[in-house]
């Protein structure tokens, strides 16, 4: 019988079958770059094994390959029991791939270790991956999934009997003029005073106007977006639950919406305005795959109408142009046919501000792109009005170029430093409004938990720490009055819960004592609106304080092994603190010289015995503060512990 030809295998493969995963002859070309036409190139430098990156105080091994396991069980079955929200997480990994087709092996090192931490950033980002850390280091075998809890209160599903038409009906048969005004009036009393992108006066007389023209009303006009916008909005902080005339205008929106992304004219203000209100609206009551398709949506629209540009640049968006003079609202002129106002570009720059903002938090909280659109030269506010405005006076906008400088992708801070730079102007503004300071607080969180990441184990300033948890107690009472006047932000729910662990995370005295308000608020949000996110939410955040309690029962268990363990040398240091040279010295002595140095030197030993206990305040004081920082301790009697020799267990001290 003949020998077996042994299977011959390439040394190397070329970068384009290394990029396909296909077999490589080795040839120069390959076989399959000569099939194909291709340039076929080798890497000059061999493969060599990648060296393992300093992380510092990152996660360990184990952990980290537990958090890129569930990242990839997150992307890959998006049927599994964890849902919609986890399925919507996209791996960090894939982000990697995706930039760059290259094996990492031809990667430079600096782009590959540039890759490495732009992913850590984005993945500390995201408040999943912060709660699914943290509880890898309390208990790694009991510690929650990675999973987007309270991403919103709830998902506001209609009913299943509804079906969805396809068409939209004008709005003027649906509303009458006076329920579009009292939804209008509700929509800026809850809404407005946190995303403030809209001109009341000018809102209001186009609604009379609607009505007032109602047999001429178009069902696919884009300003009728806008109205069904608003009204579902103003029926979201309305009604606790879904009805039918909400679905139906929700449903309406969306139809005019995605005609107009289809059409092959330029959106108008109205289109995009109608896509800010419907993306802020998903951000609220669907999933996170919904809201950030939404999002970068929006933020492309807003490219194709200019509005990222001043409306006085000449520079062109594009290879598709606006016409010179369009409808009313389109992109660079009013309805006159006119340049556009003051308030016309005041607008212009708000809807851009609003965009981006619902985009940047959308992708950080789920760790996604966000989407940034080169040469921007169009800002919420001038530098003028940034200027004049009082700290109480500011808005959603002022915190919005700090948000985008956390983007891993971008010029972000990195060190500790600078991120203390970042807390303290976060800090920095007093919002009175509860929905600002629920905005301000996420931001804080997420500063917070980027400093985390580099260095879990470097202390933040003690006085920083303290206004940390005083924006945190401001967050919680705002969350509660948010509940009690029906306005179901999404940060009611996310905020939260995000402090709960915030605080699990610091683990000091002065946050496990906000902890209490903190499960309570949670558990108020929870009772308000008992759906199933906010169920798993309050369950899990209930599991993470109970797995920090066991720990801490752990820990005080081998402390108190040490200390049995120690009893009986402790009691004899305590009895042996007498000079034994100045007892056998008395007791040589006559009795009567004895009792006269006795008496003699009375005073100068009770002035030992101050000096001896002051230095023995001094040599034990840092068990004083060892009582402070650990509340179990309150009730522990150290005098007796130093002063006498009991047996074990030492009685009535918990131990």
């Amino acid at each position: 019988m003949a020998e077996a030809v042994p299977r011959k295998r390439s040394r190397a493969a070329c970068i384009s079958c290394q990029s396909r995963k296909r077999k490589c002859s080795g040839d120069q070309p390959c076989t399959s770059c000569a099939r194909s036409g291709i340039l076929c190139q080798f890497n000059p430098t061999p493969r060599k094994k990648q060296n393992r990156v300093s992380r510092g105080n990152d996660l360990s091994a184990p952990e980290e390959r537990q958090l890129t396991e569930d990242w990839q069980k997150a992307q890959s079955n998006p049927t599994s029991s964890i849902g919609d929200a986890a399925a919507s997480v996209a791996s960090p990994i894939s982000y990697t791939r995706s930039n760059d087709a290259r094996p990492a092996e031809s990667r430079p090192k600096d782009l590959r270790n540039s890759l490495r931490l732009g992913n850590r950033s984005l993945e500390a980002n995201s408040g999943a991956s912060f709660v699914r850390k943290l509880g890898l280091r309390i208990d790694p075998a009991r510690a929650p999934r990675l999973h987007l809890f309270a991403w919103n209160v709830g998902e506001r599903k209609q009913s299943p009997d509804r079906a969805l038409s396809g068409t939209a009906a004008p709005i003027t048969n649906t509303l009458s003029q006076a329920q579009m005004l009292g939804l209008a009036a509700i929509y800026f009393e809850k809404v407005h005073p946190c995303y403030a992108f809209l001109d009341r006066e000018t809102l209001l007389s186009r609604i009379v106007q609607t009505w007032s023209n109602k047999a001429s009303t178009v069902s696919d006009e884009p300003f009728e977006s806008v109205l069904c916008g608003i009204a579902t909005l103003a029926y979201l902080f309305s009604q606790r639950e879904i009805i039918d005339i909400e679905t139906k205008l929700a449903e309406d929106a969306r139809v005019i919406l995605e005609k107009s992304v289809l059409c092959g004219k330029p959106p108008s203000v109205d289109t995009i305005t109608g896509w800010v209100l419907r993306t802020a609206y998903l951000r609220m009551t669907a999933s996170p795959h919904a809201a950030w398709m939404a999002s970068c949506t929006l933020m492309h629209l807003i490219e194709a109408g200019g509005l990222h540009l001043q409306a006085s640049d000449s520079t062109p968006t594009g290879l598709i142009h606006a016409p010179a003079k369009s409808n009313a609202g389109q992109s660079n002129f009013n309805q006159n046919g006119n340049l556009p106002s003051k308030s016309d570009l005041d607008t212009r720059r708000r809807l851009f501000g609003m965009a981006r903002h619902l985009n940047t938090w959308i992708s950080f909280d789920i760790g996604r792109s966000r989407v940034v659109l080169h040469g921007a030269t169009s800002e919420p506010q001038t530098q003028t009005q940034a200027r004049t405005s009082t700290e109480e006076e500011k808005d959603l906008f002022h915190l919005l170029p700090l948000s985008e400088s956390l983007d891993p992708t971008g010029p972000s801070p990195q060190d500790l430093p600078d991120l203390e730079t970042a807390l303290t102007s976060v800090l920095s503004p007093l919002y009175s409004e509860p929905s600002l300071i629920l905005v301000q607080c996420n931001l804080m969180l997420c500063i917070y938990r980027r400093a985390r990441a580099l260095n879990p184990n470097a202390p933040l300033h003690a006085d920083l720490q303290d206004r940390i948890l005083e924006l945190a107690s401001r967050a919680l009472i705002a969350a509660r009055k948010m509940v009690a006047s029906l306005c179901p932000w999404h940060q009611v729910a996310n905020v939260p819960f995000q402090v709960v662990c915030t605080l699990l995370a610091i683990d000091n005295r002065p946050a496990l004592g906000l902890l209490p308000d903190a499960m309570q608020t949670l558990r108020e949000v929870q009772a308000a609106y008992d759906t199933s996110v906010m169920r798993e939410a309050y369950s899990t955040a209930y599991l993470l304080v109970a797995l920090h309690q066991r720990r801490k029962e752990d820990d005080t268990r081998a402390l108190a092994e040490v200390l049995r363990a120690n009893a009986s040398a402790a009691g004899d240091v305590n009895y042996n603190m007498n000079d034994p040279e100045r007892d056998d010295m008395s007791r040589g002595l006559p009795s009567e010289i004895s009792a006269q140095q006795e008496m003699s030197s009375a005073p100068q030993a009770t002035s030992n015995l101050q000096l001896q206990q002051v230095a023995a305040d001094a040599d034990f004081a840092w068990l004083g503060d060892l009582m402070i920082d650990m509340p179990s301790l309150q009730n522990f009697d150290l005098e007796q512990f130093l002063g006498t020799t009991v047996p074990w267990p030492l009685p009535e001290m918990g131990i």
